[in-house]
């Protein structure tokens, strides 16, 4: 048993301090994992976690950040293991090509990631440069569409009073020369509550967040190109 303790003590701190910090900073600069990024300021507090992914796509913003606007469950999905979503219940198909209706996205609207009606406000949308998406515990009273309500809001757990979690979703396009993009998504999560709650949250979305997003941005890249095998 002892042994067996010392095994699971050692394998996670393999997981917590060298295989998710991979996944946390995956294409990522050193300097674009600590730069400051517009949606920074939304965090109420010290981020819990924290992860900055990046990639360069040969193709200018305007070419790239279309794809970024129509994302949600039901518009274009997220260019990601739609059929994974669909296993846990999602309800996502991914759609590859540029629809003309889903490119009006605006701060105030609500991008959809469960099929249940869950997902997060657009905060704010600036063409060809930024896109930012939050929640946001300390601020629960937006108005929604009919249906929608905002993810990690309903508590998995028991809260005190004063408890929240935050959650943003910041996605930035730099031009490079050449026609080039430098895409950098960032997302934190900044949370009050009892330590086991805290925990739990951390490490049941960090790691499949990372993916998530590694995997989109893999996709966007393609598609973004003209590489993408769309069918």
């Amino acid at each position: 048993m002892a042994i067996l303790c010392v095994v699971v003590v050692l394998a996670f701190c393999l997981y917590d301090f060298v295989i998710l910090p991979q996944f946390d900073s995956w294409g990522a600069t050193r300097e674009e994992a600590i730069m400051t990024l517009p949606g920074d300021v939304l965090a109420p507090s010290k981020p819990m976690w924290r992860m900055t992914v990046a990639t360069t796509i040969d193709a200018p913003p305007e070419k790239v950040f279309p794809y970024f606007v129509q994302m949600g469950q039901d518009k274009a999905g997220f260019y990601s293991a739609d059929w994974l979503e669909r296993a846990f219940g999602f309800g996502i198909r991914n759609t590859y090509t540029i629809v003309p209706k889903w490119q009006n996205t605006k701060a105030g609207d609500f991008c959809t990631f469960h099929k249940a009606g869950m997902g997060m406000r657009i905060y704010s949308v600036t063409p060809n440069r930024n896109l930012i998406m939050v929640t946001n515990g300390l601020e629960p009273n937006h108005p929604l569409p009919p249906g929608k309500w905002e993810m990690l809001l309903t508590p998995l757990f028991p809260r005190e009073k004063g408890d929240y979690v935050a959650w943003d979703w910041d996605f930035n396009l730099f031009p490079l020369p050449g026609g080039k993009t430098r895409v950098v998504v960032r997302a934190f999560a900044s949370t009050r509550g009892n330590p086991l709650s805290k925990f739990i949250f951390k490490h049941a979305f960090a790691l499949p967040s990372d993916i998530m997003d590694i995997e989109m941005l893999k996709r966007v890249k393609m598609l973004a190109e003209g590489t993408y095998p769309v069918h």
